[in-house]
């Protein structure tokens, strides 16, 4: 009959000790992460799924902004109007087109008005699209972005943007007192005419529970390795 008896070493005890604690209190972390985030998410999709609110301006907090639905009455400065490239909803090249808007309150805030096809980046070929009156509109507030290391650099001389950076448009079309976020307008219905708008998607990433399972996994398999390897054979012979 063969008989099995555990008997551990010590500098194999005391390594399996410190990684077990290690990654215990990263999937302990990652829990916190994934509470944390998914509290983040609820309140996200209550900011843009809300009836629109006026423009805040007393707490300009981004972070506490970020998909916050608004409606702005004001006039768009068309002469000022930039061009982002970007693909259209059917994957076409064109540019988005962000308009500084002189709201009521006295602020001027950046509107992404929607995107047309490249072939109309001129506003001469797209008078149409021009609002020139007063107008509504409704929208999520949107945080300014990081130029990512792999990407173009933006040309304001060339009226050609690459990502959100709105000190750099505001300094290129002399705007001042800017609110310091941008405004993506809401699609109305299922209106397609152009610039076509809606040009924001609420998809947060949320890959804690992944990590969760990952680092209480290798906790286990650490701990299933370790008394595998402790187990030592013990052969009876009758």
């Amino acid at each position: 009959m063969t008989k099995y008896s555990f008997k551990p070493r010590f500098w194999p005890t005391v390594f399996t000790g410190v990684m077990l604690v290690c990654l215990l209190a990263l999937g302990f972390w990652q829990m916190h992460r994934l509470e944390w985030k998914l509290g983040l998410i609820a309140q996200i999709e209550e900011r843009a799924f809300m009836e629109p609110i006026s423009l805040p301006t007393d707490n300009r907090d981004p972070d506490l902004l970020e998909y916050q639905s608004v409606v702005v009455n004001g006039t768009f400065l068309n002469d000022k109007e930039m061009t982002r490239y970007s693909v259209g909803p059917n994957g076409e090249p064109g540019y988005d087109l962000y308009t500084p808007f002189v709201s009521g309150d006295g602020y001027t805030i950046i509107i992404n008005r929607g995107w047309v096809p490249e072939a109309l980046k001129s506003q001469d070929e797209r008078r149409q699209t021009l609002e020139t009156d007063k107008v509504t509109v409704k929208g999520l507030l949107r945080k300014p972005e990081s130029k990512l290391w792999y990407g173009p650099e933006n040309e304001p001389t060339n009226n050609n943007w690459y990502y959100n950076d709105l000190t750099a448009m505001a300094a290129a079309q002399n705007i001042s007192n800017v609110y310091p976020m941008y405004l993506f307008a809401a699609k109305e219905g299922g209106d397609l005419n152009l610039p076509i708008a809606g040009r924001t998607e609420i998809n947060i990433v949320n890959n804690h529970l992944d990590y969760v399972l990952t680092w209480f996994g290798l906790a286990i398999v650490l701990v299933v390795i370790y008394v595998i390897a402790h187990l030592k054979k013990n052969e009876e012979t009758v």
